[in-house]
């Protein structure tokens, strides 16, 4: 088995597992590394994943390794036994199972459970991961040398989508995998869940996971988003879900573009102009998702007033317990105006209220909520 693999790889496996290690497996599916199912002597089995030369450019492998590190205390993944943070080459204990992607039966409790065990460790990367600034920065730019003819469905799509980008930016913050696709999800013979490649782990807005999980439908991660929530996710959780997976999309029909023109193809065993014509469908898919939920999102300013005045007046009482109150004065361009009275027009604490409570408040009630300031 040994002598179908290059001597590098063997000598690499013998050295970090003990002579009389192999290669047992090649593993497919995988657009940034080519992974290998390898077992030491005793029959225990490891991950190994050698990067591609696009994956070593976008990611920071030291950032990497501690998030392996920091996810694995959490208990959602497994061991990692060795880190070239130089070549980006690990290895890590093998999970017994099934990534998501070749099962057909799975538990979105379970699933849903595992996102918040991650969302809710009150653990913070080093590093945001600030998507934005990566999709123009690095995925679009790079394809943009490739494929110079305009795509008319990519260029609405992105028109749209970035036209949230601020109201998508101010989020609150958590660590997030980031690519919490079915393919990094692992799902054990006792049916339970794991993630694996933490690549590109940082903190982010949590909903954007749950939009990674519809990487193969709309409609997967759509429900999870229902799970996660409790079949009770708001308006503004709905309008970001689809938000997030149409960029989503976007970026990963960028990475296929950019993989087709540098004939990564072979390596991957992927077609990769079939897959950036999965991911503009995809894209599209949620496009008309959010047109047909987010109602909302196309009334009058004038009804979204009236939201805002509404939302605030659900919560004014906490402000009047110690005898202050707040007023709406104006909304525009997702802004929202509000006046501190009573015992809140002095008070230094002012700010924090409108930030911790009215501002969160009206963000998760009212749709295009940026921000909340004071007039």
């Amino acid at each position: 088995m040994n002598r179908m693999f290059d001597k590098e790889t063997i000598n690499l496996i013998n050295k970090v597992l003990g002579e009389g290690s192999k290669i047992v497996d090649t593993i497919t599916g995988g657009m940034m590394n080519i992974s290998y199912l390898v077992e030491d002597k005793n029959n225990k089995k490891y991950i190994l994943y050698i990067p591609t030369e696009q994956a070593n450019e976008m990611v920071d492998r030291k950032l990497e390794k501690e998030h392996q590190s920091i996810i694995h205390n959490i208990g959602i993944t497994s061991k990692n036994v060795y880190f070239d943070t130089e070549k980006g080459i690990k290895m890590n204990e093998f999970i017994s199972g099934k990534s998501l992607d070749k099962v057909e039966k799975f538990d979105y409790q379970k699933i849903a459970v595992l996102f918040k065990n991650l969302h809710n460790s009150v653990l913070l990367s080093r590093s945001d991961y600030a998507p934005f600034v990566r999709f123009t920065d690095i995925y679009e730019k790079e394809a943009k040398q490739y494929e110079t003819e305009i795509n008319d469905r990519y260029e609405m799509l992105r028109d749209f989508l970035f036209g949230y980008r601020s109201f998508l930016e101010s989020q609150m913050l958590c660590l997030c995998h980031n690519d919490a696709q079915r393919s990094n999800i692992i799902q054990t013979p006792d049916d339970e869940y794991y993630f694996i490649d933490f690549e590109f782990v940082g903190n982010n807005d949590p909903i954007y996971d749950i939009a990674a999980f519809g990487n193969g439908k709309v409609s997967e991660g759509r429900e999870l988003l229902n799970y996660y929530y409790d079949n009770k996710p708001t308006i503004n959780q709905i309008k970001r879900y689809y938000l997030w997976r149409i960029f989503i999309s976007l970026q990963w029909y960028n990475v296929a573009i950019t993989k087709h023109y540098r004939g990564e193809g072979k390596a991957h065993n992927f077609n990769f102009l079939e897959v950036a014509n999965h991911f503009l469908l995809n894209a599209k898919d949620a496009f008309d998702g959010y047109h047909l939920e987010v109602k909302e999102d196309t009334n009058s300013e004038e009804t979204t007033e009236k939201l805002i005045i509404s939302t605030l007046d659900k919560i004014r009482h906490f402000l009047q317990k110690d005898g202050g109150d707040c007023e709406f004065v104006s909304y525009k361009d997702g802004v929202v105006y509000v006046r501190m009275k009573g015992a809140c027009q002095d008070c230094s604490f002012a700010g924090a209220d409108i930030k911790e409570l009215v501002e969160v408040v009206l963000q998760e009630e009212v749709p295009g909520v940026i921000e909340v300031r004071m007039a």
